[in-house]
């Protein structure tokens, strides 16, 4: 499964979980038994916080733990869900690590109002309740017991709209009234636990809240209050005004920043006249950059702040070029529902306006799972300046997070898609040359077969190609296969891909044989052993299935005919001829060369010296590779098997004069020392005419000269099957060396030899003079 973490960028409200620890008994006893002067402090009865008193009951409602935020979650109020948490929707895995993730959610579960439990949480979590205490839950029935039982009592009312301005400190008296501690609260928890604990009848504690104390409410507003009945007053107004947040433009800094960071934003700019001059898409994120898209399709980066000024709240746009329109100092001059802004500058020309509108639905419509699917179904080519038009893919998909470029499996890299409050984003990490494309790329347009994702000042577009899909299909039709018919009317045929071209094919696909066209189309029973499979007339099919899952199915038809196994041995009389050494023996053939192009095809192949032994198969020939006769011919037997059936055919083993020439070693060495000889002829050429051969009689040496350079070197002569051997070494001189190694005389006259190497021709005649 794909995994795609949401990661939200607002903040939530600040909750440490540290426990305020203080000993006040100790600090009791520890204040009686001083003996310095401790400064009496007699706070007015009024400034104490009394133990269930309607002020500790406020403060306590404004500090419990508010469980109704995650309710979309838990759909409990009695507890909320400690954070982060992970949840599985569909095929994407969320990681919610902020309360205000949670409103993000909602378009993704609009998408399943008609489903139920179309979400899952990954197990273990931890439930909190308004009391801070916590639960640790192992499964879904532990957690649906605890919602089942949620009752919350009407006392138990709690303040959500106001909040304490942090730290705020108590003193803390004896019975004498002297201040013998100040406890520094933090957060809401520690001042929860704090208020409790004055609850707690072994505790004889008196506390007085140090003021001035400041509270926040939810629209941004603060109070400064000084004393316990204007704190009373300003939780108690907080109260009855919770639900009334409907004030336009009832926003502070960081209220609109978080409106502005909530996800893309469309931006119309208009003249002092009134008409609309241009029209941008913003996207602002948390590191003070804006990304900015319009017409010409270009990205533009720039910087981005909120600033409070003696007029109000003013958006500060900088660094743009191509949209320069967008830059300047932008006063906030209204807002409406949270989700539209307007703001003004003054410029040479007049008051240029700016309205801002929450451009959300394109993130909606960039739907991370649809584009998950889509991405995976087929090839996706490349257009971007970052790299060559050489070098445009294709991306292939694939489930797991995996990317391949091109064709090549080998060549590949990661991919995962990632939601966040601005926008939908594609992440890539490639490598080689496609390494440039390493990005965090946020996607601007989704069409179902188009991409455009937009990286710092970088553009991506992804168009899809599934036409290679159906083209996979073309490299393929219904084929024969034809076999020879073996034991029981069967054949042995190769369902291979080199029997049916399949290695042919350039896609990607998979193949499978089924002996019944339904089993095919199902994509069942697929035939095991394909290379050998055994069977009469009739057909198998060919399921060819693509990457996207399509298939077709074809039909490959089986013909069985009747076949002579052995014409190939028919076709052959089978003579080896041996040359003539000059003795009646013994000579050596090698038998196995007679039907060498045929002994693959058989199954067994053994060789006899009599008709008998080879029809009857015994007293096979142990050394067939070397098999020796006495005198010039004799004829031995080769024993045939194929498919259980045997024929037996003859070889001819005949001794022959080989010598070419008509020349013996001893004619051959008699005339080459007589005279000088010359190299008329070398392929053709008389190149080598000016060099004089001196064959030294009574040693191996041949002194090779011309009228600048003389030779030193050494020539043999050997007698082999084919006929003599002239061998020249160590010839060391320009082109004359060409004619080291062994040379075979095939023309001999008294004053005339002719050579051959190989391909190469040398004549050598002689001049007595």
């Amino acid at each position: 499964m794909l995994y795609i973490k949401i990661i939200m960028l607002q903040k939530m409200k600040i909750k440490f979980n540290y426990l305020i620890i203080y000993a006040f008994f100790a600090l009791l006893v520890f204040a009686s038994c001083q003996d310095e002067t401790i400064d009496v402090n007699n706070p007015e009865e009024q400034e104490m916080i009394q133990p269930n008193s309607e002020l500790a009951r406020f403060m306590g409602n404004v500090t419990a733990n508010y469980g109704e935020y995650d309710n979309i979650l838990d759909d409990s109020s009695c507890f909320s869900v400690e954070l982060p948490v992970t949840i599985i929707v569909g095929d994407i895995t969320i990681v919610i690590e902020t309360l205000d993730d949670l409103e993000e959610l909602e378009d993704i579960f609009s998408q399943y109002e008609d489903e139920e439990d179309f979400f899952d949480f990954v197990f273990p979590v931890t439930i909190i309740f308004s009391d801070y205490t916590e639960v640790v839950i192992e499964n879904e029935e532990q957690l649906e017991d605890f919602i089942e039982d949620c009752d919350l009592e009407d006392d138990e009312e709690i303040i959500e709209c106001v909040d304490f301005v942090y730290p705020i400190t108590f003193s803390v008296f004896n019975g004498d009234f002297n201040i013998v501690d100040t406890v520094t609260i933090t957060n809401d928890e520690a001042l929860y636990n704090f208020l409790d604990d004055l609850e707690d009848d072994d505790n004889a504690l008196i506390v007085s809240l140090n003021y001035p104390v400041t509270l926040v409410y939810a629209n941004g507003d603060t109070v400064e209050v000084n004393s316990n009945q204007e704190l009373s007053d300003a939780i108690e107004a907080a109260e009855a005004d919770c639900d009334d947040d409907d004030e336009d433009c009832d926003l502070n800094i960081e209220g609109i920043e978080n409106l502005l960071l909530e996800c893309g934003l469309e931006a119309e700019f208009y003249n002092e006249s009134g008409d609309l001059s241009n029209t941008l898409h913003l996207y602002f994120n948390e590191n003070g950059e804006v990304t900015v898209t319009g017409d010409p399709t270009v990205v533009e980066t720039g910087e981005w702040n909120v600033i409070e000024t003696d007029l109000g709240y003013k958006l500060v746009i900088e660094g743009l070029e191509t949209f320069g329109i967008a830059n300047g100092l932008w006063l906030l001059t209204d807002c409406d529902d949270d989700d539209e802004f307007e703001f003004e500058k003054e410029t040479e020309n007049g008051i240029v306006t700016m309205e801002l509108e929450l451009d959300c639905d394109d993130v909606a419509d960039c739907d991370a799972q649809e584009i998950v699917e889509e991405l995976k179904e087929c090839l996706w080519y490349l257009g971007t300046d970052l790299l060559s038009p050489n070098y445009n893919g294709p991306l292939n998909f694939f489930e797991g997070g995996t990317v391949a470029i091109g064709n090549n499996e080998e060549l590949t890299g990661s991919w995962e898609v990632l939601v966040g409050n601005t926008g939908t984003f594609l992440i890539l990490d490639l490598p080689g040359d496609y390494g440039v494309l390493s990005y965090d790329w946020r996607i601007v347009e989704c069409e179902d077969d188009r991409l455009v994702l937009v990286a710092d000042e970088n553009e991506l577009v992804l168009e899809q190609d599934c036409e290679t899909y159906d083209e996979v299909f073309e490299c393929f039709g219904d084929f024969e296969l034809e076999e020879c018919l073996g034991p029981n009317n069967e054949a042995e045929f190769n369902l291979s891909a080199d029997t049916i071209g399949l290695i042919d094919c350039q896609y990607a696909f998979e193949a499978s044989f089924h002996e019944t066209e339904a089993d095919a189309e199902a994509g069942v029973s697929a035939i095991v052993e394909t290379e050998s499979y055994w069977s009469g007339t009739g057909e198998v099919y060919l399921r060819i299935e693509a990457e996207n899952g399509n298939f077709e199915v074809f039909t490959i038809y089986l013909n069985t005919e009747e076949c002579n196994y052995f014409e190939c041995f028919e076709s052959f009389d089978a003579v080896i001829e041996q040359c003539d050494n000059g003795t009646d023996g013994p000579y050596s053939f090698d038998l196995t060369i007679a039907f060498s192009n045929c002994n693959p095809s058989a199954d067994v192949v053994t060789y006899h010296e009599t008709l008998v032994d080879a029809e009857t198969g015994v007293n096979a020939i142990s050394n067939p590779e070397s098999y020796t006769i006495i005198g010039v011919e004799a004829i031995v037997y080769t024993r045939v098997v194929i498919e259980d059936q045997f024929e037996v055919f003859p070889i001819v083993l005949v001794v022959q004069d080989c010598n070419p020439s008509g020349c013996t070693e001893e004619d051959v060495d008699g005339f080459l020392v007589e005279c000088i000889w010359n190299a008329v002829n070398y392929n053709g050429s008389d190149n080598l005419m000016n060099w004089n051969f001196d064959f030294e009689p009574n040693s191996q040496t041949v002194v090779i000269y011309n009228n600048d350079t003389t030779i030193d070197a050494t020539w043999t002569t050997s007698q082999s099957n084919d006929g003599v051997i002239l061998t020249f070494s160590n010839v060391a001189g320009p082109n004359i060396q060409a004619i080291n190694g062994e040379w075979l005389v095939v023309e001999c006259e008294e004053d005339r030899l002719q050579l051959h190497s190989g391909d190469d021709i040398l004549v050598l005649e002689r001049t007595c003079e």
